[in-house]
């Protein structure tokens, strides 16, 4: 990372708030169509509250990086308000990714609803929203890029469906009782395990193709970012499979003092995801594949 700009760190930060709110809100609404009649009212207004903040901070941070990355080609300020550099990124394939999140963002707005009616629409703009980033990075530039771009859509669906769901499963380990908590924890584990299946295939399949030399591949800046990315997958897969294997059956036979080390690693798993999205913003915006 030595020799980035200041420029580069600003994008780097704007698209990893844009990954982490728009991936949450959409797992925050799919645990909602899933888990609706395990929650409380007041569980699931917080819940839909806090999806609101995300599509808001999402759209907000998705829009900022325009003219961040206007004033990264430029390399000042003024270059943020550059007309030429603006519709320049806004035709390319970061304009497209945009495009289609704002429109994902807006449909799935339906899902702070809790009106039944509205769930397929929201459910709808939340796969947009999250499989909008196929739309730009390296996988689209690849040509072919209809199978590089259909396993990212599929990792990124998974993606949203696994650490989206992390919050809202704090907000129901907050003040319920041990029977609750595994309710909910057990219905996300049942599913998880598919989506998390899928989304390490996905993932793989992609890197697969990316690779092309493999000792070039992982000598390279790239290479060392995304080996540092699945390290920490690693690492997050093992908080989950603890969650699953050990917490989630004592949580079932009614053990309250597992309610206490479910939330605790509720919080570590949301910081690795949030190092995991801060690394992949990294490793898309600042280099590339060798």
């Amino acid at each position: 990372m030595a020799g980035l700009s200041g420029w580069d760190f600003a994008v780097v930060f704007a698209k990893a708030i844009a990954y982490a709110a728009t991936l949450a809100s959409a797992g925050s609404i799919f645990f909602l169509a899933y888990s609706r009649a395990l929650l409380r009212n007041p569980q699931s207004v917080r819940i839909r509250r806090w999806t609101l903040i995300l599509l808001i901070t999402s759209a907000i941070a998705s829009m900022a990086a325009i003219p961040l990355l206007a004033g990264s080609m430029s390399g000042d300020f003024s270059g943020m308000f550059d007309r030429a550099n603006a519709v320049m990124i806004l035709h390319a394939g970061a304009g497209r990714a945009t495009g289609f999140r704002v429109a994902g963002l807006a449909l799935a707005l339906f899902g702070v609803s809790d009106q039944r009616r509205f769930q397929a629409p929201a459910i709808l703009g939340a796969i947009v929203a999250a499989t909008s980033f196929s739309w730009a990075g390296h996988a689209h530039a690849l040509l072919p890029n209809i199978v590089p771009s259909l396993l990212l859509c599929l990792h990124l669906v998974c993606a949203a469906f696994w650490l989206g769901a992390l919050a809202p499963l704090l907000i129901v380990a907050q003040g319920s009782r041990a029977a609750q908590i595994a309710a909910a924890a057990s219905r996300f584990g049942r599913l998880a395990v598919a989506a998390v299946a899928l989304l390490v295939i996905a993932g793989l399949g992609l890197l697969w193709i990316l690779i092309g030399d493999a000792s070039t591949f992982w000598n390279s800046g790239y290479g060392r970012l995304v080996a540092l990315k699945l390290l920490t997958v690693a690492i997050l897969l093992s908080a989950a499979a603890l969650n699953k294997l050990h917490l989630t059956p004592r949580l079932l036979n009614g053990d309250e003092g597992a309610a206490r080390l479910f939330r605790r690693s509720l919080k570590a798993e949301m910081i690795l995801a949030g190092v995991i999205l801060l690394i992949t913003a990294a490793f898309t915006t600042v280099t590339g594949p060798p």
